[in-house]
């Protein structure tokens, strides 16, 4: 008896369980709308109500897809509670989309086991597609669907349309010096920030007393240098978000007494005082990048009281020759052969790229030839657009290639007590200005008896402060044969 007991009840659990799946098969699937919280009995019905209330056809737009990007689009719209005109932009950069979206965000969702793909192509009872050939109400549907989507996608865009701003649009150079990076790589340049700092303390009667203008202040740093050096009263002026942080650390160091902090472009603000010196780092590359200069010319002559000292007060720029063979072959060659495929054409632009890098010592060939000199008391906005000739004597015996030709700059600050050099040549300590390196289109080959005779160009390019660097010259041999000629244009940038 026991042991039927047991066969009986194990067969009712059986039958149990049984009619349990048959219960769960039989358990209609819902389909929740992407767009909003209705819930449908069938998909025909989500096709109907997302048409009529949404105004999108899923099947026309979603069957051109991948059955993969279909999964990560409708993920994406519940992930992200998208809105039509979301999920319309969502399907255009639906190749994409993360695989991390192939993963349900809602669990069950009947929606991702709709074969899109196969809907759009089923053949229709007359032997055509869906796609191919619908029925006339179908494709008025289709059309009228399409009319409100791009009626929708319309307004979304006029409705995201700021109007004019009375504020004038922020310049992208000056938003890029809130980045904290810039201001930790400048303050880390010893040759740099030591120049001025030893300048200043240095030279205590030049700054003892005095009304100090700052232009491009940055984190204070040179304003602080100043009112530790005796400054009676610092004015610091930067159009970058940074002078929020400035402000901060002046009063942290308990400065803020003796220095003030002016955000904006030093061509805008009023300021109400004419200043004994101008302080300002605003060197680029290759000394001239970024057109800094022009900023600091307009506040030396509109507010530098007569006999006043700018710092630093003189600047050259140098030229020299290079030979290093496997950079050029690494920076050029490399396109010859890429993955076994030739990418050589992308080569001749890359020669018009002034190309700013460290260069060792080592590999300069020649002696350094200044080619410009401003005296930063007097120079005018219009000297900063030149053509300087150059003369570059090899030195080296054995025969070189000459692959390069290497810009770089000294700044001087001439003191009562102490004058100090800024040097960015390859000789020097490493700043972060390193060099502007203007790469040949042929390696020229030279010894200690050739010479390179030329002029060089530099043109404001009016694109990102940047400029246009030219180079013409000849190559002399001991007897004045011609042995090569360069004619090149640089894009600084």
């Amino acid at each position: 008896m026991l042991r039927e007991s047991v066969s009986s009840s194990s067969s009712d659990e059986e039958y149990l369980d049984l009619e349990e799946e048959e219960e769960e098969e039989d358990t209609p699937q819902t389909f929740l709308c992407l767009f909003c919280d209705t819930t449908l009995q069938s998909f025909s019905q989500l096709c109907d109500h997302v048409l009529k209330c949404h105004n999108i056809d899923l099947i026309s737009v979603l069957g051109p897809l991948s059955f993969y990007d279909v999964i990560k689009t409708i993920n994406h719209t519940r992930l992200h509670n998208s809105s039509t005109c979301e999920f319309l932009k969502t399907i255009g950069s639906s190749a994409n989309l993360c695989d991390d979206l192939l993963k349900p965000v809602l669990p069950d969702d009947a929606l991702l086991m709709i074969d899109f793909e196969e809907l759009y192509e089923k053949p229709t009872s007359n032997g055509s597609t869906n796609n191919d050939h619908q029925s006339n109400e179908n494709q008025v549907k289709l059309l009228e669907s399409k009319l409100a989507q791009l009626q929708s996608v319309y307004l979304d865009l006029l409705q995201s349309r700021k109007p004019p701003s009375a504020e004038p649009q922020r310049d992208a150079y000056f938003d890029s010096y809130a980045d904290y990076s810039i201001h930790s790589e400048m303050l880390q340049d010893k040759v740099r920030t030591e120049a001025y700092r030893d300048f200043i303390y240095r030279n205590p009667a030049l700054f003892a007393n005095k009304a100090v203008l700052d232009v491009g202040c940055g984190t204070g740093i040179l304003s602080m240098f100043c009112a530790k050096g005796g400054a009676s009263s610092v004015v610091a002026v930067d159009n970058s978000e940074i002078v929020e942080k400035a402000r901060l650390i002046i009063k942290r160091n308990c400065l803020e007494d003796r220095i003030l902090v002016v955000q904006g472009k030093i061509e805008e603000v009023a300021l109400e005082e004419k200043f004994d010196v101008l302080v300002s780092e605003w060197m680029g590359y290759a000394l001239l990048f970024e057109c800094m200069l022009d900023s600091v010319i307009l506040a030396r002559d509109k507010y530098l009281k007569p006999g006043g000292v700018v710092a630093p007060n003189r600047a050259s720029m140098f030229l020299s020759g290079l030979s290093d063979v496997k950079s050029y072959e690494k920076r050029f060659g490399q396109w010859k052969n890429v993955y076994d495929f030739d990418m050589s054409d992308v080569v001749p632009d890359l020669y018009k790229e002034a190309v700013v890098e460290s260069v060792q010592s080592k590999h300069i060939i020649s002696t350094a030839c200044g080619f410009k000199h401003f005296d930063l008391s007097v120079v005018k906005v219009t000297d900063l657009e030149f053509s300087s000739a150059f003369a570059l004597q090899f030195n080296k015996q054995e025969e070189q290639q000459l692959t390069t030709l290497v810009v770089y700059f000294t700044c001087f600050f001439d003191g009562e007590e102490f004058n100090a050099v800024l040097d960015t040549s390859p000789r020097a300590t490493t700043t972060h200005w390193v060099q502007t390196l203007l790469y040949l289109r042929e390696p020229v080959s030279v010894t200690s008896q050739h010479i390179l005779e030329g002029v060089i160009r530099f043109k404001k390019s009016g694109v990102k402060r940047g400029y246009v660097i030219s180079v013409k010259g000849k190559v002399f041999n001991e007897i004045k044969d011609v042995t090569a000629e360069i004619n090149q244009e640089y894009f600084l940038h």
